[in-house]
């Protein structure tokens, strides 16, 4: 419920952005990669901090709440880890047994989900972002804090000591689904208000594949950092 309510109170809200980067990319006459990147740098910042957030709250809940408590609450979250009661080293052993290329497969098809989401209804990709957000809040904090209790130390400063590692790879492979979701969003706004296969319509289109490809490339390098550099930092 708290995904669903957070979702539709944010889905008003973001369509009028995208309704706005649509009209934004209309206006450009030329097209720029830096200036593509000034023309959705808000809607970029609005996704991230919404992510960040989600993820913050619901990281802090399952520091706070009891184990046990969590893992009953929040099941649902836990179980896309693959964990059910306690926690097992998800960011060693459990990342380090996948590869590349299966991991990025999975990646590929949020990224996907993402975007047909985007296409059908606007901003409805933010369901599936803010469900991530809860899963690795919920999957970080309680995994956190069930190595600090078995150390005896404070959860909130090994939280603090374990996010900052975490954040490059969480960010990354986020902003590649926010370049979906935006994408998508922007093209859905286009077909609704311009003319199928004229130059507005197209220099839309352009700009939202090359906002997708560069969704993809960030995919990639996330799946390499997850699978490539993770282990070695356990």
């Amino acid at each position: 419920m708290a995904v669903a309510f957070t979702s539709i109170l944010l889905i008003p809200s973001l369509n009028r952005l995208l309704l706005d980067e649509e009209n934004v990319e209309i206006r450009e006459k030329k097209f720029h990669l830096l200036q593509l990147f000034r023309d959705h740098r808000d809607i970029f910042e609005v996704y991230i901090f919404l992510f960040l957030g989600i993820f913050f709250t619901f990281a802090l809940v399952a520091l706070v709440f009891p184990l046990p408590e969590t893992a009953r609450m929040f099941s649902p979250q836990l179980s896309v880890a693959g964990i059910s009661g306690y926690a097992t080293d998800i960011f060693g052993n459990a990342v380090g047994s996948f590869s590349v290329s299966s991991i990025l497969l999975n990646n590929l098809i949020i990224l996907v989900v993402c975007l047909v989401l985007s296409l059908v209804y606007g901003a409805g990709a933010i369901l599936f972002i803010t469900w991530n957000a809860t899963v690795w809040g919920i999957v970080f904090g309680f995994t956190v804090k069930e190595a600090a209790l078995s150390s005896n130390m404070n959860p909130f400063v090994a939280f603090g000591l374990s996010v900052l590692p975490f954040l490059p790879h969480m960010l990354t492979e986020a902003i590649a689904y926010f370049t979906a979701a935006i994408s998508g969003g922007v093209v859905s706004k286009a077909v609704i208000r311009e003319r199928l296969f004229s130059e507005k319509f197209h220099h839309v289109l352009t700009d939202g594949l090359l906002i997708l490809g560069i969704g993809f490339v960030l995919l990639v390098f996330a799946a390499i950092i997850e699978v490539k550099v993770y282990p070695l930092l356990g």
